[in-house]
This record gives C-alpha cells, sequence and structure tokens, in this order.
C-alpha cells in the first residue's frame, strides 16, 4: 500500500471514528449504519448486533459520509446522493444520503479478511467437503466456464477467489469489476475495474467496456466480478470465444442463475430472439455453483450442476435447460443449539469424463 493510501485510511477512520474500533476488528464483516444513532455489527459466524455507538447528528453522520466520498475522489451531495465504491483497503462502501434517505444517511460496509481464504479454509468452514472441492478443482483445470450463484452475503465472492487461485499458473487471467474484490496470488494476472465519472464531460469506463477490452488482452481465463447489467451480453460472447470464464451472479438457485442471467441479456434492449439468448446462454455457461448462506450464518455449496445444452424434447420452441446434478448438500434439520445439520452428495457424471482422462486431469474418485 502506498503513502497516500495510508494517508486515506488514518483520514478515513477520523471521519469514522465512532465505529473506528470495528474496522480494526479482523473479525467483523459487515457495519451497517441507518442513522446517527443505529450502528449494526456483523463478526464473521455471527448475524448483525446493535452496538452503543453513534454521531451527535444526523447532519454530523452526513458529513462525515461527503467526507469520506472527497477521500475517496467521489462526489455525493444532494444531486448525487449515491455512492458505490471501495475504500483504500479494499473494503466496499455504499452510501445513500437525503435526499434519498430522508431519516438521514445509511452507510454500509463490507470489510474483507485481512488473510485470503484459501481451498482449505472452505473445508475447515464445511463450505463443501473433499469431494466437492475435487469436481470444482476438475472443472477449473479442464477451462470449463463457471457462473457461482447466490445472494448477499452467501459467500460467492469468496468461492470465486478460491477457483481463481487454482487457475495454473502459466495461463493468463484477467478480472473485471466494478469495485475490486478480487486478489489473486500470482503474477499472469491484469487487474481491471470501471470507471465512474467524476464532473459532466467524464466518460464512464462501464463493466461492458472492460469485458470487450479483456478480450484484446489474450487471457485463458476472463473472470468477471459480478454480472448485473448491459455486460451480460458482453459475457456471454467472451464465453463463446473459447475463453475460460468465471463470473457470480445474484440467484437463489442454479436454475434461477440461468434465467437471470437471460433476462439480463434481453433487458439490454438489443433485438435478439429469447430463444437465440437460451441458446447462447446454454453453450457459454458449462456449471452452475450454487453457495446459500443459512440462518446459523454457515455458508455452503447448495448444489452444482453441468449445463448440457437445451432440452428440445420437452419443448420445440421454448426449450428448457437440461442439467446434470454433480453434487448437492442435502439438509437434514437443525441440532439442539440451532446449528444446520446435513450432508453433502454427489450426484451424477458429468459429460466431460472422457475429457478429463484424455488431458490426464486427476478426476474425482466419485466418478471413477
Amino acid at each position: 500500500m502506498n503513502v497516500g493510501h495510508e494517508l486515506n485510511l488514518e483520514l478515513l477512520k477520523v471521519l469514522l471514528g465512532p465505529i473506528a474500533p470495528w474496522l480494526e476488528d479482523p473479525a467483523v464483516t459487515d457495519i451497517v449504519i441507518y442513522g446517527h444513532r443505529d450502528v449494526y455489527v456483523r463478526r464473521q459466524g455471527e448475524g448483525l448486533r446493535a452496538m452503543d455507538a453513534g454521531w451527535r447528528s444526523a447532519s454530523d453522520l452526513v458529513l462525515a459520509a461527503e467526507s469520506i466520498a472527497e477521500v475517496i475522489h467521489r462526489r455525493l451531495d444532494a444531486d448525487h446522493p449515491l455512492l458505490d465504491s471501495r475504500l483504500p483497503d479494499g473494503a466496499r462502501v455504499n452510501i445513500v444520503i437525503p435526499p434519498c434517505s430522508p431519516a438521514g444517511a445509511c452507510i454500509s460496509i463490507r470489510l474483507f479478511p485481512r488473510r485470503r481464504h484459501d481451498a482449505d479454509d472452505l473445508l475447515r468452514f464445511g463450505t463443501l467437503d473433499a469431494t466437492g472441492l475435487a469436481i470444482l478443482r476438475a472443472v477449473v483445470a479442464l477451462g470449463r466456464n463457471i457462473l457461482i450463484s447466490g445472494g448477499t452475503g452467501a459467500g460467492k465472492t469468496t468461492l470465486l477467489n478460491v477457483l481463481g487461485g487454482v487457475i495454473p499458473a502459466d495461463q493468463i487471467v484477467v478480472t473485471v469489476e466494478d469495485s475490486r474484490e478480487i486478489f489473486l496470488d500470482r503474477k499472469l494476472w491484469a487487474a481491471l475495474e470501471s470507471k465512474h465519472p467524476r464532473h459532466a464531460d467524464d466518460r464512464p469506463v462501464t463493466l461492458a467496456d472492460l469485458v470487450r477490452n479483456a478480450l484484446r488482452m489474450n487471457p485463458r481465463w476472463l473472470i468477471v466480478g459480478e454480472v448485473r447489467g448491459a455486460e451480460a451480453l458482453d459475457l456471454i460472447r467472451a464465453f463463446n470465444t473459447g475463453h475460460a470464464g468465471l463470473s457470480t451472479i445474484h440467484a437463489n438457485s442454479a436454475a434461477d442463475a440461468l434465467l437471470a442471467l437471460e433476462n439480463l441479456v434481453l433487458q439490454g434492449g438489443l433485438d435478439i430472439p429469447a430463444r437465440a439468448v437460451k441458446e447462447l446462454v446454454a453453450r457459454a455457461i458449462h456449471v452452475v455453483v450454487q453457495v446459500s448462506h443459512y440462518p446459523d450464518e454457515s455458508r455452503k455449496v447448495a448444489e452444482i450442476v453441468e449445463v448440457d445444452g437445451l432440452d428440445y424434447a420437452a419443448s420445440a420452441t421454448f426449450p428448457p435447460y437440461r442439467v446434470i446434478p454433480l453434487y448437492q448438500f442435502v439438509f437434514k434439520g437443525y441440532d439442539d443449539q440451532d446449528r444446520l445439520r446435513g450432508r453433502f452428495q454427489a450426484g451424477g457424471r458429468p459429460t466431460f469424463r472422457d475429457e478429463l482422462r484424455l488431458r490426464r486431469i486427476p478426476c474425482p474418485e466419485v466418478w471413477l
């Protein structure tokens, strides 16, 4: 971290004085501020808890929010009352001030662990088991396109970082994000980030712009932190051109993830028939991994499915996706301490099992 970032971090700690202790706590994952007297903190593995902290007045909190925006070189005022960005240390920050938040400023801060989680951590947390990890390693080694689906805080980005970490070191990776959340320990990696306009004549650089540019950088892997807008069409086009791909999307199941990606493309306003979009998605996405956040604060890989094209036998006009369940978490209930009970279970064999053997990639034992 350079000197300018260090100075900005120190200034931010002063501006956010009432919550400074939690900004320094490595166990804290989220800080939520709903008005000058309502502060909530979430520690890893726990729910949100109210804290005895706050600012003297609503105007003091708004002033602090505007000062934060100035430190990170973003505009925040009555004409531009929304801000979604990151702090110099990589933490995500979202701010809403009046008039869009009449009761006072709302600030949400997502903190990231100082030590990035790896595959061993996922096993230790019970996010998946050795079989699930072996399946994902095989999918990555084969260069299949993977869509990671889940709700907010389910662990999508954590899993994306872990999978990015098992990409062979001799393959070029280009990552594309709105706010930097991907951190890979590798040399052949170019990290691109979108640019928001800072004044009226400033041109934004969107995720769609970056996806198109990334393809000119000759990557083996294109990783898009989250697909949620006009970049969806560029993403599936890129995934259909021989580049290996990784991305995340907000959805509640693997099936919903494919439909959500479809809808994002259709919402782009281009004159593309719905069936053609479905065919593009079916060819672009090879594997969907659903991660879920459960009431006991545990996070698990709920399912892994292979997308095996479209099922024209079911409907010739608008066929559904044909999927092969490869892995799932089977829910059994809760114990007397309200902890989730269940087990991971492997499903069918993928269509690419023979290709693993052909390329001498270790095949999960469950597929032998």
